[in-house]
């Protein structure tokens, strides 16, 4: 059904010593706790980076509300987020400007 489709896992975001961002983020955070839900909670926190979704800590939780943390570190998973978005908004947002002469003005 899917034949030759690529399937990216935990394992294939980053190496120790190299974490994704998200990876590197929920450790920041402290948003993998138990572990159990830690895989699943990032791998969708990588997709939803992909997706549109607005500022809110309400929408981050309403696109994430599929994934079960059974031990309570929503905040942080939220916190997690947030802080590789801002990272990615403030990276596409810098842009270099030419230098302007006086001709230009």
């Amino acid at each position: 059904m899917h034949e030759g489709d690529e399937i990216t896992t935990i394992e294939g975001l980053g190496q120790p010593g190299n974490l994704h961002p998200m990876q590197a983020a929920f450790v920041a955070c402290d948003g993998y706790q138990c572990g159990y839900c830690t895989s699943g909670q990032i791998m969708s926190a990588v997709a939803l980076l992909n997706e549109p979704c607005g500022p809110s800590n309400a929408e981050v939780k309403e696109l994430m509300s599929g994934n079960i943390c059974r031990c309570g570190a929503y905040s942080n998973i939220v916190a997690a987020i947030q802080s590789v978005r801002q990272e990615k908004l403030s990276e596409s947002s810098s842009v270099v400007r030419p230098n302007r002469t006086k001709a230009d003005k």
